[in-house]
């Protein structure tokens, strides 16, 4: 127990932790921002585009927050992806000053290309490993990414 009478799960030996998932990440986007050089796409071009093939006619708030991002940072990011072709946004029906986000004819031409990209990133990092021992990796990361995603960070 801490000072605060938390409980720690991790053993106090292992101060590698935080420095491999910096890798992990810093690695991971620029294998990313290099596979999306021929697309002109930045990183967080990319991420966009990759949610909304799954959540097409979003509203820009609701991307925000499934990015975790700055409404004012999505929007930019939009502007640039809708000047590239990839993507266009229209008025909501009911409510005129909501915009929903949809992928054009280009972006959907696009879509498999784009979602290999992760695809083969995760391929690569997992070659080695058992197919049991991926699956719970990654249904544990799931999992830590679902807990984060709700977590008040003001009381960690």
């Amino acid at each position: 127990l801490d000072y605060k009478g938390k409980r720690h799960f991790l053993p106090t030996e292992m101060p590698e932790e935080p420095h491999c998932f910096g890798v992990i990440r810093r690695r991971s986007q620029a294998f990313v921002v290099e596979a999306c050089e021929k697309l002109h796409l930045t990183y967080s071009e990319y991420a966009l585009l990759l949610k909304l093939y799954d959540a097409e006619g979003c509203s820009q708030d609701d991307m925000a927050g499934m990015l975790y991002l700055d409404k004012a940072v999505v929007t930019r990011v939009i502007k640039t992806l809708e000047g590239k072709g990839f993507i266009y946004r229209e008025q909501d029906d009911k409510d005129r000053r909501m915009k929903r986000l949809y992928v054009t004819e280009f972006g959907k031409t696009q879509e498999e290309f784009i979602k290999n990209i992760i695809k083969r990133l995760v391929d690569y990092m997992a070659s080695q490993m058992p197919v049991d021992e991926v699956q719970s990796l990654m249904t544990g990361f799931q999992d830590l990414a679902d807990k984060m995603s709700r977590a008040d960070l003001h009381r960690i």
